[in-house]
Parts: structure tokens; sequence; C-alpha cells
């Protein structure tokens, strides 16, 4: 049930993100657009998915549709969240070219999901691609560092 959840989440959150876009500059509001498209059809799909699997475990007599949620999750969870509302924040007062990496590191510090020199990759990776994307060719208008 969890992932029903996230997924509508994904989809009210690409929602907003769109109708946020309408205000943008036909250029600019283009690539929102896809994005939340792209996030759209894949929380459908991992809909589709969970339903699909829950179909399966109700066939084998395996169906729990509300197992049972460890702490640690919900921890991690509450912390992303925070840390989300965290970054949007600092952008404004910190600029990106320090958030944005520092953010980048604090998630996967904690979820751990590739190595570090992978994280470090993505990290340097991530960061430029945004820039370019949002600085370079889109000229936002976004903080870059402190007192810029």
């Amino acid at each position: 049930m969890g992932r029903i959840f996230v997924a509508i989440a994904a989809i009210a959150l690409a929602l907003f993100f769109r109708s946020e876009a309408t205000e943008y500059r036909l250029a600019a509001s283009r690539l929102p657009d896809l994005i939340g498209g792209v996030l759209m059809l894949l929380a459908v799909l991992m809909i589709v998915q969970t339903l699909w699997s829950w179909k399966k475990s109700s066939a084998d007599g395996n169906l729990v549709i509300l197992p049972r949620v460890e702490p640690r999750s919900l921890i991690l969870g509450a912390a992303f969240v925070l840390l989300i509302f965290a970054y949007a924040w600092s952008i404004q007062t910190i600029g990106y070219l320090i958030v944005t990496p520092a953010f980048l590191l604090v998630v996967f510090a904690a979820l751990r999901p590739v190595s570090w020199l992978w994280t470090i990759g993505i990290t340097v990776i991530v960061t430029v691609a945004i820039w370019a994307i949002f600085i370079f060719f889109l000229n936002m208008p976004i903080l870059l560092y402190p007192g810029s």
C-alpha cells in the first residue's frame, strides 16, 4: 500500500510542478512538463506493478496489503521529506552550487545505494547537468553561491 501512496504523491507533485510551469516562458516550461509526464507515467506503472503483485500474492494465498512498517523506514522517509524542504529553502539563501552537492551527498550517505566513487561522480554530474539546463540554457535566475 505504501508504494501506491508514494506513486499518488509523485503524481500530485508532478501535477503541481506542471501547474507552476504554466507561468514560465514557453521554452522553460517544456522541461517541467516533460519531467512531470515521465514521472506520472512511472508512477502509474508502479501502481500497476503493485496491483499485479497483489493479484499474484492473492492467488498464492500470501496477500499482505499493509505489511509491518519498520521504524527506520519511517524515520528515513520523514528525514528525506524534511531534507527536501530544507534544500528548497536553502537554495535561495546559500546558493545552488553549495546546497545541491551537499544535499546529494547527504542522501547518498544515508541510503548508501552505491559506492563512494559513484556517489561523488553522480553528485558532480547531476549538479553540472542541472546547472547547464536551468542556468546556462534556460537563463533562469537562481542564486549560485552566497553573494552572487
